[in-house]
């Protein structure tokens, strides 16, 4: 691909639920895109006379000097990364919005800093559907200087950003509160499970409970979804039982324990099991009615 004018164009690779609502966002704002996907269906479903088509992700690298990766873990950021690493330039800034292990995360970005680059975990707190409303938060760790040049830019995603320090910092915050708003999920969905046992009315405990104590976010974003079924992906189930699984390893580094994650994780991977992968993690709920549909068969 021909060398193109970088000035107020942005790169972006990967484009499923998170990345598609990044590219949403920044186009939004007026900005150039160039993106790039291995899947071509996703590709072709980006239709915007601002957006160009990268044929290969080298390309996003080469003709842009801010790059966002929204890629499904680590292993396939390093991959990428590598794979193009010659061709890096000092003073390219590269974005991972991608919910990665917190030591991956640390290294690439030791690794790239001695050629020049720059390297933000720019981990995101909130569904796909919130970014495209422009809702959500992002926390950014990495060289405050890099971040104060991609503020307005990454303010322009999400109504809250954060610069919460070092290389990693932001990734490590991620999976805690992405503990916290799973475990939300979960006690949220047996709340509905119970009231359902209990002969009371689902729309009707759903308001209640968004005005009592036990009151969190969660049931503004997941609680219709589960009173009325509808699981259509904002996060999938699997991509959060990935996150489950690298809180818990994480831990095991640490030595402590996770006993609530670990039977979340155990719920998750039955989700999987059950061909609930691709649903929205909201699915948590058909999980757990699972459950009691085995014991009452037994």
């Amino acid at each position: 691909m021909k060398k193109i004018e970088k000035e107020n164009l942005i790169g972006l690779v990967g484009l499923g639920l998170l990345g598609n609502a990044f590219a949403g966002r920044i186009l939004q704002a007026g900005f150039k895109l160039m993106g790039f996907d291995s899947d071509p269906i996703k590709m072709e479903k980006m239709v915007h006379p601002n957006f160009m088509q990268a044929k290969f992700a080298r390309d996003v690298f080469e003709n842009c000097d801010k790059v966002f990766l929204c890629l499904p873990d680590s292993r396939i950021v390093n991959h990428v990364v590598n794979e193009n690493l010659d061709i890096l330039e000092k003073d390219l800034i590269i974005l991972d919005a991608t919910t990665g292990n917190p030591c991956d995360t640390t290294a690439l970005a030791v690794k790239l800093s001695t050629k020049g680059v720059s390297y933000l975990d720019t981990t995101v707190s909130g569904s796909s559907a919130q970014v495209l409303n422009g809702d959500g938060m992002i926390m950014v760790g990495g060289c405050s200087e890099a971040f104060e040049r991609c503020r307005d830019l990454i303010g322009c995603l999400v109504g809250k950003v954060f610069h919460t320090g070092v290389s990693g910092s932001a990734s490590k915050l991620k999976l805690v509160s992405n503990l916290v708003l799973g475990l939300n999920r979960a006690a949220l969905a047996e709340g509905l499970l119970l009231a359902r046992a209990f002969g009371l009315d689902l729309n009707q405990t759903l308001n209640l409970l968004r005005e009592s104590a036990a009151y969190s976010f969660i049931m503004d974003t997941k609680g219709e979804k589960m009173v009325h079924g509808d699981f259509e992906p904002q996060a999938r189930l699997s991509q959060h039982m990935k996150d489950v699984s690298l809180m818990l390893d994480a831990a095991d580094d640490m030595k402590i324990k996770l006993p609530f994650s670990e039977t979340h994780l155990d719920l998750l991977e039955r989700g999987g099991r059950l061909g609930m992968g691709d649903l929205d993690n909201s699915a948590i709920i058909k999980v757990i009615a699972s459950l009691n549909e085995d014991n009452l068969n037994q």
